[in-house]
C-alpha cells in the first residue's frame, strides 16, 4: 500500500523547485545588489573623509585639490570601473585658516550586469565630509 502512495508523488520535488527557484534567485540578486551598493557607498565615504583630511595638510587651494583627487582616486581603486570613470570631487568653502572645508564627491555605477528585473541601470553614490583648517597655519 505504501508503494502506491509513493508513486503518485514522483516529480513533486521538481515542481516545487520550479515554483521556489525564481523567488530564491530574486532574493540572491537583491542581496548582491544591496551588497554592491553598500560596498561602493562605504568606499566613497572613506575616500571622501580621507580626501578632506588631506586637504587640511595642503598649503594652497591648487595643492589641496590635487591631493584630494589623488587620495580619492586611490581609495576608489576597489570600486566598479564605471564609478571610477564618473568620479567627481569638489572642494567647498573659503580656503582660509580656521575655516571649514567640505569635500563633496559622487560617482555613478552600473548595476545592470546583475540581471535584476526592474532594477535601474545605474545608481549615483554621493558623499560629503567637512574638516577644519588649522587657524594657526600659514597658507599661500
Amino acid at each position: 500500500m505504501t508503494g502506491a502512495r509513493g508513486r503518485g508523488e514522483s516529480g513533486s520535488l521538481a515542481v516545487e523547485m520550479a515554483m521556489v527557484a525564481p523567488g530564491l534567485l530574486l532574493i540572491f540578486a537583491l542581496i548582491f545588489a544591496y551588497g554592491r551598493a553598500a560596498q561602493v557607498n562605504g568606499t566613497l565615504e572613506s575616500g571622501t573623509r580621507d580626501a578632506a583630511r588631506s586637504v587640511t595638510l595642503a598649503r594652497s587651494y591648487d595643492d589641496a585639490l590635487a591631493r584630494a583627487n589623488a587620495v580619492l582616486a586611490d581609495a576608489m581603486k576597489g570600486a566598479p570601473q564605471s564609478c571610477q570613470d564618473s568620479l567627481t570631487l569638489r572642494i567647498v568653502g573659503d580656503y582660509a585658516p580656521g575655516e571649514p572645508i567640505t569635500v563633496d564627491a559622487d560617482c555613478t555605477y552600473d548595476i545592470s550586469d546583475i540581471g535584476l528585473p526592474g532594477a535601474p541601470g545605474t545608481i549615483k553614490a554621493q558623499s560629503s565630509f567637512t574638516s577644519m583648517l588649522d587657524p594657526n597655519r600659514g597658507l599661500s
